[in-house]
């Protein structure tokens, strides 16, 4: 079918006709479910639906000249997904072997810091497909992506970066002893819930000094810190700035940068404007300060190829993020206010007084009765 540009798209009916851009593996078993290229259809959606994906790539004419930059190769990111898979799953098995678990996760993160230090874009576009029911599986593996990406902004040494890479893969590994019921709860913890929940930063400290004893300190830190913050009110121990570790600085920048951007079945993700303000306003008080400055300068907000309402009302998808200014990418307008389709034209939105607002996961209905891109195909040829 050639090369043709991809755009992010929620699962949904509206899909029907338009092609897979990217191939979609089962999360566990990593079995292909349906392969890039294919054109969707009801039945297609509905089973990606069962197996609990809730995001695709799908092309779009409309950006037929946009290619969307890749921050790892797709075969590192398979090869960390299996490691991590491995660990997670064998964690709490004494039978497991812990050197070839650690092992394959130190290769994993290697393979990550070499995949970025060697990638020379400005901004890194950082994946936000996942399912639900793997959201700690997949949400490691993007605060990885992430920690390093800052680590190397921060111009820390690659030795140090495959370190900072190991323990933001491991950050999260003590939720494997929490109750399911806890973790997968569809609504707020309870205050004692919540209580349990938090004891997965001792939890995986423990159990990674007790099976994978060969992980470095400097690593396995961060599985014990990353949810302290500099003015004590973190937990599990509360400590002030200065005990904090630099390696678990950064996750905790990036573990709050993606559990925000992210869907979750008892909540939406936060708009690029509530991010932004929420880190913003934390840097320096809560969160390294210098941390979340690399993080905005190195890592998009708003990434391309996602739907974007801007704030003059009009629809958008974004073709190019704007380093230093989050909020205000490089855009092609492709709708009116009212929704109505329009001929596309490209704006950068620099200093022009408009930002994006929200981010859509799919075109609106309005969009889509109108026959949604096809008639702007027609409008472009």
């Amino acid at each position: 079918m050639g090369k043709r540009a991809m755009r992010k798209a929620q699962v949904d009916p509206g899909l029907v006709g338009r092609y897979l851009a990217r191939t979609v593996y089962e999360i566990d078993t990593r079995r292909v479910l349906v392969r890039s290229g294919t054109r969707l259809s009801e039945s297609l959606l509905r089973g990606l639906s069962r197996h609990g994906v809730t995001d695709i790539w799908v092309t779009d004419e409309v950006m037929n000249d946009l290619e969307i930059r890749e921050t790892v190769h797709f075969e590192t990111r398979e090869i960390t997904r299996t490691a991590l898979q491995n660990v997670l799953t064998n964690a709490a098995n004494p039978a497991a072997s812990p050197v070839g678990n650690t092992r394959a996760v130190v290769d994993a993160a290697c393979r990550l810091v070499d995949d970025i230090l060697h990638n020379d874009h400005v901004l890194h576009n950082i994946e936000r497909i996942r399912s639900w029911d793997a959201y700690t599986f997949e949400h490691s593996i993007q605060v990885a992506i992430i920690s390093i990406i800052i680590g190397r902004e921060l111009r820390l040494p690659p030795e140090q970066l495959q370190r900072l890479g190991v323990g933001a893969m491991l950050h999260d590994i003590g939720k494997v002893l929490i109750p399911q019921e806890i973790l997968n709860k569809q609504g707020t913890l309870t205050d004692d819930e919540f209580d349990v929940m938090k004891t997965h930063a001792r939890l995986g400290w423990d159990l990674v000094h007790e099976q994978f004893a060969m992980i470095m300190p400097t690593s396995s830190i961060v599985i014990m810190q990353h949810h302290e913050r500099l003015d004590g009110s973190g937990y599990p121990h509360g400590l002030p700035g200065g005990q904090i570790h630099l390696n678990s600085r950064i996750v905790a920048v990036a573990d709050v940068f993606d559990a925000m951007r992210a869907n979750r079945i008892y909540r939406k993700r936060r708009m690029p404007k509530e991010v932004w303000t929420a880190l913003t306003r934390d840097a320096g008080r809560r969160l390294d300060a210098r941390s979340v400055a690399a993080l905005f300068n190195r890592v998009a907000l708003v990434s391309q190829g996602e739907i974007v309402r801007l704030s003059n009302g009009m629809l958008a998808i974004v073709t190019e993020p704007s380093q230093g200014a989050p909020l205000e990418p490089k855009v092609r307008v492709v709708a009116d206010e009212a929704d109505t389709p329009i001929r596309p034209y490209d704006w950068d939105l620099r200093g022009s007084g408009c930002i994006v607002e929200t981010t859509l996961d799919r075109w609106p209905a309005k969009v889509r009765e109108r026959g949604e891109l096809g008639t702007l195909d027609a409008m472009v040829t």
